[in-house]
């Protein structure tokens, strides 16, 4: 480890990979949770004399009452201490939930779309998570558990959406040890510690007794899971390309031609797209692809196959996804105080 400050290292980060750059505002994502208070405080010291204004953003989920109303009161008062405007979000996640759709599924989904409604009416301002390393390889083995490593990867940096992960080089244990260092508590959620959601199984108990029996395992996973992810994203560029070459600007719908001139990879890879597309969707698994795909190699002219929430059609023409049925959005109600 680094003997340089926690502070001064991740400044170093995030001025080096240019995930910030040009942002005259960023939002910051704040649970309560270390990870987050971590975040808010780096940047928040960052953010200060390069001129950069920032929010703390607070996404109150309804699920947790009396405790999940002190979460939001602990934020806004860090907020306040740190002289930053503080934006509170309401989503209804039980009245909000979809068919089929657990909980902790719905609780993100609605999450990042009220954090993405806010950046939208702030000029489109950087979403800021809290993930880190060990959040990495915890995602990886969650998708090699659930057989999804090559479609998924691991957390990306940054996304399409604004969306941006700079704690991703750091571990959770410097994070605590830099909010002890700096004298500042943060919130625990109970449910954290309920081992029937899978990636808290992985987090309390598969990932530590991995460490414990080859110390170094979850370093090692986050790299994999950054390699899997840059490999993917080229892939992606390899698909954008032979897209624009062939014409062919949708997501969703595809001349059967053009899939026959795909790699099994790059194939497969546009149907976990067109899935990834699909708000709300459910992840394909490597056995509907293969099925998928085999059946095209084989030459059926006509079929259907249901894919991630939604249907794969095929005639002798063309593939298309066609996604399944979508509630109306989210209601979200909003606040900002400025101290």
């Amino acid at each position: 480890m680094s003997a340089l400050p926690l502070s001064e290292r991740f400044a170093r980060h995030v001025d080096e990979s240019g995930l910030l750059a040009g942002a005259p505002t960023l939002l910051v994502a704040h649970s309560g949770g270390g990870d987050s208070t971590a975040l808010l405080l780096l940047v928040s010291e960052w953010a200060r004399p390069r001129g950069v204004a920032i929010v703390s953003v607070h996404v109150a989920h309804g699920l947790r009452g009396k405790a999940g109303d002190e979460d939001a009161r602990f934020c806004a008062r860090l907020a306040a201490a740190l002289s930053v405007p503080f934006a509170l979000r309401a989503v209804d996640v039980p009245s909000e939930r979809k068919k089929g759709e657990s909980l902790e599924a719905a609780a993100r989904r609605l999450r990042y779309a009220a954090l993405l409604a806010l950046s939208h009416d702030l000029e489109d301002a950087p979403v800021l998570t809290g993930h880190t390393r060990d959040d990495q390889a915890e995602t990886v083995l969650l998708h090699l558990e659930r057989r999804l490593g090559r479609g998924r990867g691991g957390i990306r940096p940054r996304r399409g959406d604004g969306i941006v992960r700079p704690l991703l080089p750091f571990s959770r244990a410097e994070l605590r040890g830099f909010l002890a260092e700096k004298g500042v508590s943060f919130r625990e959620d109970e449910t954290n510690e309920n081992e029937g959601f899978a990636r808290n199984r992985i987090r309390r108990t598969v990932l530590p007794e991995m460490e414990r029996r080859d110390p170094g395992r979850s370093v090692r996973l986050a790299r994999a899971g950054e390699a899997v992810t840059r490999r993917l994203d080229a892939l992606d560029r390899r698909l954008e390309e032979r897209m624009a070459e062939e014409k062919i600007s949708t997501n969703r719908n595809w001349p059967r031609s053009f899939f026959k001139s795909l790699s099994p990879e790059e194939a497969g890879r546009l149907l976990v797209r067109a899935a990834g597309a699909n708000a709300g969707g459910k992840v394909p698994g490597k056995a509907q692809i293969r099925k998928i795909l085999g059946r095209l190699e084989k030459g059926d002219k006509t079929f259907g196959e249901e894919f991630a929430g939604g249907r794969i059609e095929v005639d002798p023409r063309r593939v298309r996804f066609v996604p399944g049925g979508l509630k109306k959005k989210a209601k979200i109600r909003f606040r900002i105080d400025t101290p």
